[in-house]
């Protein structure tokens, strides 16, 4: 009797990480992506300070003299950072992934 009391409690501790595990690996793009963001807005800055401009497109960030490799304006999945100028809100650009469905404008969409 202890012992199946002891495997029942055993299974259900399994099932409770397993469960856990997944929730935790989920939004590993999304970790990923934000940390991109960051690096890319920081080329953006990089950019700007070299040229007195922002860049018309992304593709500029990695053309000659390259301010970033061009894996680095790829999201986790390889797709294109969308990059605007000028952004929303009054903003002088805005950054961001389309996510893991690459639709803008839904709830996945990453931005920093």
């Amino acid at each position: 009797m202890e012992m199946i009391l002891v495997l029942t409690i055993i299974a259900v501790l399994i099932g409770i990480g397993a469960a856990t595990f997944r929730d935790v690996t989920t939004p590993t793009g999304n970790v990923a992506a934000r940390a991109q963001l960051g690096a890319i807005k920081s080329a953006v800055q990089l950019y700007k300070l070299n040229t007195k401009r922002l860049p018309a497109s992304i593709d500029v960030l990695v053309k000659p003299p390259p301010v970033m490799e061009p894996t680095g304006i790829v999201d986790p999945w390889d797709r294109k950072y969308v990059y605007k100028s000028p952004g929303k809100d009054g903003k002088p650009y805005d950054i961001y992934s389309l996510g893991e469905d690459g639709k803008d404008g839904t709830p996945d969409d990453v931005y920093n």
